[in-house]
């Protein structure tokens, strides 16, 4: 035995009951769901989110999203991974529709990247890059000659004649060597290629170069 088909009438609601295939939409974002039988009883219309029409097939990054004026096919982003151009963080798109403008899907290539509004792509800002990595080697240099410093202290201390009677010829070597040491390190910043490659000098009894 047939099913019934639903007959509408010219009012837009079923003159007699019967099954109607159908094209359903999520209620809250518009997107298509897939084609359903559902029944409609006399005198009644078709469910909320239920269209007559069949949209057309779907194209990769885009969604099918039933309009005011039909179904449409918008830009789907959803679960990829964009980047905020003013603050270059990670954003992952959960919502239907075109990207926004504050964001592009290029990701940055260096932490002092920044966007260029003219070239539509990430730049890379020299000056910040100089002046973060200077900081960072002038800190290590810090480091580096208040280590240095505690060994000729100690070392002075050893050679001093009123505190040790006789002292070391060697300790006297590495006095020496420890201030060599910490003169290089003072002019580390009148390297050629200076802050992005820096040649750190060897610590007295160290073979290998930081």
């Amino acid at each position: 035995m047939n099913e019934p088909i639903v007959v509408w009438g010219e009012d837009g609601f079923a003159s007699s009951s019967g099954w109607a295939t159908v094209f359903a939409a999520n209620p809250i974002t518009g997107e298509y769901l897939s084609q359903q039988q559902v029944w409609v009883s006399v005198g009644t219309g078709l469910p909320a989110g239920a269209y007559l029409d069949e949209p057309d097939q779907t194209a990769p990054g885009k969604a099918i999203v039933r309009s005011q004026t039909g179904w449409e096919s918008v830009d789907d982003f959803r679960g990829q991974t964009a980047y905020d151009k003013r603050t270059r963080q990670p954003v992952v798109i959960k919502e239907l529709g075109e990207l926004p403008l504050a964001l592009t899907l290029t990701p940055p290539s260096s932490p002092f990247d920044v966007w260029d509004a003219d070239l539509l792509r990430w730049v890379k800002d020299l000056e910040q890059e100089d002046a973060v990595q200077a900081q960072q080697a002038q800190q290590k240099r810090l480091t580096l000659m208040s280590e240095a410093s505690q060994e000729i202290a100690v070392l002075t201390d050893a050679l001093d004649p009123n505190v040790i009677s006789e002292p070391s010829a060697d300790d006297q070597v590495k006095l020496i060597a420890w201030k060599a040491y910490r003169v290089a390190l003072s002019k580390v910043d009148q390297q050629a290629g200076y802050p992005h490659t820096i040649t750190w000098p060897t610590p007295p009894g160290d073979s290998a170069t930081e």
